[in-house]
């Protein structure tokens, strides 16, 4: 697809707005949408929606946290370093590169085992790949 400078523009100010409002906790919302795929729910995203597609068992983990099959919400505390955070399942950052995203291991979440990778939009959604990631399903509605 091809972009303009205002796409390119906007694209700059969001992922400026990212890296430089960085939050202690983030909500996240992700849905599954009418062509059976997960997506993250990102307002104002300025480039193709397919960018935000969950795939790699990113969208297993959507899958396994929905309560309805349709929307899924989490808390998610990103860390520079391990914490001990009861009632958060951890997820340990491997391999990983600015554009290529980043793999993580899945801890402490019972009966979902399996690595998940997550694309550079998360680099838009929390300003960086954190090394931890702490999740839990969201209270908030």
């Amino acid at each position: 697809m091809t972009y303009s400078i205002n796409n390119l523009l906007n694209g700059a100010q969001t992922i400026a707005n990212s890296v430089f409002g960085k939050q202690n906790e983030y909500h996240l919302q992700f849905n599954n949408e009418d062509d059976g795929l997960w997506y993250v729910d990102f307002p104002n995203w300025p480039f193709d929606h397919h960018n935000l597609l969950m795939v790699a068992g990113a969208d297993e983990l959507c899958d396994f946290l929905s309560d309805d099959g349709k929307t899924t919400r989490v808390d998610v505390i990103p860390s520079s370093k391990r914490k001990d955070l009861p009632g958060y399942a951890e997820l340990v950052q491997g391999e990983h590169s600015l554009t290529g995203g980043s793999f993580y291991t899945v801890n402490g979440l019972p009966g979902f085992d399996r690595e998940i990778w997550l694309c550079p939009v998360t680099l838009f959604v929390l300003g960086r790949y954190p090394k931890y990631m702490y999740i839990k399903k969201s209270q908030i509605n």
